[in-house]
Parts: C-alpha cells; sequence; structure tokens
C-alpha cells in the first residue's frame, strides 16, 4: 500500500500497473482486490482444460491412449465412411507396437533402413540437389589438376621427387618414352637426363605449364653442354645449347607438347607408339572430368599406343581425394556422383584389356599422406593383336552392359 500527499503530482507503480494520483484531495488508499483475480485464473483453467476433448484427438485415441496403441485393430488403417462430410485423418500405424520409436532396432536394421532413404533421395532431388551446391570459382581454373606450384607443393625446398626411387633406367634406357600429364616437366626431364631413353615426349592438357617446361630445359644442361656460348648469356638467359637432330642425348632426346590425350569422339586410333608410357597422378582429373566413360578411354588409348612387349607405368590417386575436388564444376559434380568404377578396381580392368601381367613397384614414402600412392608397371604381351575392336557408344554407359569388373575368375596378379 502506498500513500500519496494531494500537493504532489507524480506516477506511481504499483505491481505493474501505473497509477497516476489526482491533483488535489486528500490522501487516497490503493488496495487490490485479491478474490477477483483469484476468480479469472480459475476460470482460465477450466476453459483451458475444456478445449482438450476427445475432438483434439485422431479417431480411435483418447486423452489416456492419444497414439492409440491399446486398440487391437491397430494395423487396420482407417478408411472414413462415405457418409462424412470432411475427409478424417488416418491414424499412425507402427510395425512394431512394442517398439513405436524403433529405439531397439539392430544397427543392420538402421543400415538398411538408412540406406534405403539415401537411394530414394538422391533419385528425386538430383537436379536440385546441384542447384543448390556452392562451387569454387576460383579454383575452377584448375580443374585439370594444372596447378602451377604442383611440384613446389610436393617437393619442397627443391627436393628430388620420391617416386623417382622406384624407377630405372632399365625401364627407359633406349627407348620410346610418354609422359601423361608432365606438368612443368620435372620427371620428365629427370628421365631424360639420368634414364637415358631414345625420346620423351611430354604431354599436358595446359600450355602455360608447356611453355615453363621448354624453359625449365635449360635448367637441367650441364655446364660442358653450354660452354661454347659467351659467359654473359649464360648469366642472363642460362644454360644455352644448340640442338642436333641426329643426336638422342640430352636434351635433345626430350620435347614437350600441348594435346588433351583423351579421345573426345568413339573411334579410339593410336596415331603413336611408344615403348613406355608413365602416367602419374592423372587418372582422378580424366575420371572427374569425363567419368567412367573418359577414363575407359583413356586406357584403351594407352593399350593401342604400347608396342608389343611394352610397358605402363600408373599411379592413382586414392578415392577419398576425388571428394575435395568434386565441387570445382558442376561437371565434375556430376561425373562424382555417377562414377562406378574406383581406383583401387583399375587394374582389374586393365588386366581385361590384355595386359598379361602386373606388380606394384612400390609405394614411395611421403611426408604428406595424401602422396603415398603403389606404382604399378603393367606388361603387354610381346605377341598380341596391333589393334582392338572400336567400341560401341553402349560401352560408355556402364548400366547397360555386365561390368568386365563383375566377370568371374580374375585375380590380381600383384607381386
Amino acid at each position: 500500500h502506498y500513500f500519496i500527499q494531494s500537493n504532489l503530482r507524480m506516477s506511481v507503480v504499483i505491481k505493474k500497473k501505473v497509477v497516476t494520483p489526482p491533483i488535489h484531495g486528500h490522501t487516497q488508499h490503493i488496495k487490490f482486490n485479491k478474490k477477483k483475480a483469484n476468480n479469472t485464473r480459475k476460470r482460465k483453467k477450466l476453459t483451458s482444460s475444456s478445449s482438450h476433448t476427445e475432438k483434439g484427438f485422431i479417431p480411435g485415441g483418447d486423452e489416456t491412449d492419444p497414439l492409440n496403441l491399446k486398440d487391437p485393430d491397430l494395423t487396420m488403417a482407417y478408411t472414413p465412411s462415405p457418409d462424412h462430410n470432411q475427409d478424417l485423418p488416418t491414424p499412425l500405424v507402427f510395425v512394431d507396437q512394442s517398439d513405436p520409436l524403433c529405439l531397439k532396432r539392430s544397427p543392420k536394421q538402421k543400415r538398411e533402413r538408412k540406406n534405403s532413404r539415401h537411394k530414394s533421395s538422391t533419385s528425386d532431388h538430383q537436379e536440385t540437389s546441384v542447384s543448390k551446391v556452392k562451387f569454387n570459382e576460383k579454383a575452377k581454373k584448375f580443374c585439370y589438376g594444372n596447378y602451377s606450384k604442383y611440384y613446389g607443393y610436393r617437393n619442397p625446398d627443391n627436393e628430388a621427387d620420391v617416386r623417382l626411387q622406384v624407377l630405372n633406367s632399365a625401364m627407359f634406357c633406349g627407348k620410346d618414352v610418354l609422359d601423361l600429364g608432365c606438368n612443368i616437366g620435372h620427371i620428365t626431364l629427370t628421365i631424360a637426363k639420368e634414364f637415358e631413353p631414345k625420346k620423351i615426349v611430354g604431354v599436358d592438357i595446359d600450355g602455360n605449364l608447356i611453355n615453363v617446361a621448354r624453359k625449365n630445359i635449360r635448367r637441367y644442361i650441364s655446364k660442358e653442354k653450354s660452354s661454347m656460348f659467351p659467359v654473359s648469356m649464360q648469366v642472363c638467359y642460362g644454360p644455352i645449347f644448340g640442338q642436333d637432330s641426329n643426336d638422342t642425348s640430352f636434351p635433345n632426346n626430350v620435347t614437350f607438347r600441348k594435346e588433351n590425350w583423351v579421345p573426345q569422339g568413339e573411334a579410339i586410333v593410336a596415331t603413336e607408339m611408344f615403348d613406355v608410357i608413365v602416367c602419374l597422378s592423372v587418372t582422378k582429373w580424366v575420371h572427374l572430368n569425363w567419368g567412367d566413360c573418359g577414363i575407359k578411354k583413356l586406357f584403351k588409348k594407352m593399350y593401342q599406343s604400347i608396342r608389343p612387349g611394352g610397358k605402363l607405368i600408373l599411379e592413382c590417386q586414392h578415392w577419398k581425394s576425388y571428394a575435395r575436388r568434386k565441387k570445382l564444376t558442376p561437371n565434375i559434380y556430376k561425373n562424382y556422383r555417377e562414377i562406378q568404377i574406383h581406383p583401387d578396381e583399375f587394374p582389374r580392368y586393365l588386366m581385361t584389356m590384355g595386359f598379361e601381367d602386373w606388380k606394384t613397384l612400390g609405394v614411395p614414402y611421403h611426408n604428406h599422406k595424401g602422396f603415398r600412392r603403389p606404382i604399378w608397371m603393367f606388361s603387354k604381351p610381346a605377341q598380341s593383336e596391333t589393334s582392338l575392336s572400336q567400341s560401341s557408344s553402349s560401352n560408355c554407359n556402364p548400366s547397360s552392359q555386365q561390368s568386365p569388373l563383375s566377370q568371374p575368375g580374375l585375380e590380381n596378379k600383384e607381386k
């Protein structure tokens, strides 16, 4: 209770209510009727409890059993009679009445339920999900794996490439060699200088990398080769050499050219033959940009371009690394979701094409775990057909025929 003098004009807050006293008159005594307040509260409770009647539940349920679990005819779905003016909702029917929330399911049953939901959702929302994906626009120019600083990241401080530890001169000496995806040519130039092949060709899809690779030749030339030129030219331009067409020694045995080696049409024709083809860390980018159809065409062209008795040296990226680059472009994202042949299945697929043997040369150790990849070598029979039959368009669609990976009797011949 508050008492307010008549000669004062002020506002007083009493129980969250603002009261303005009069200007004139005697002192005023303000009281609250508690009985009326209690009566209003009781009325609110009665109206709220009465609103929860049986009409608020689905047909067949009541206040004591809102989920209708005690109904013996629970398995029979409710169907409104034609006399009803409005359709009534059908009651919730559980598969197991003792476990309506499916808390007692085994892990196997949970996985099967999850897989069934995933298959149905991917087919229905495939187009809408692609539109919602945020693609990396800045890294879009590297969609082919054409990183200009790849060797600086892989071999910091100008360290020697660990993949050269599993290669030797017996594989390349006096032979024609092709290096697919040569980047700026460090591996290509090292093979050309150290292992003395008759000819080695470096191929890459990026013209800028090819220009850098051609400039890098001067860095691998010894001072003896460039001694015929003035010292000032060597200081300004690096080691300089003169090419001789009859000389097969380094650096006359190495060339670089820009080319997309993945066949674009249905016809696969080998325009040039080699004794050895080297393909290191390239298959992932072919797989992501052209899908299963592109990787099959690449392997088929490799087989046709290798002379009888030749070798294929292959290094494939792990399947886990595919997911890190799936959001570069919409085409890559689409191909990633449709891939059915994984990298660990490449050896079996290549054996079905005609290679007679394959083995693991080694798994070079690298400080970065992602670069610890096995390097395989496949051997082509000495007496083999010069060409394979042209593939039909149905070969590009894995669902149209049985995959060669599922054929029985194929075993890994890894040594």
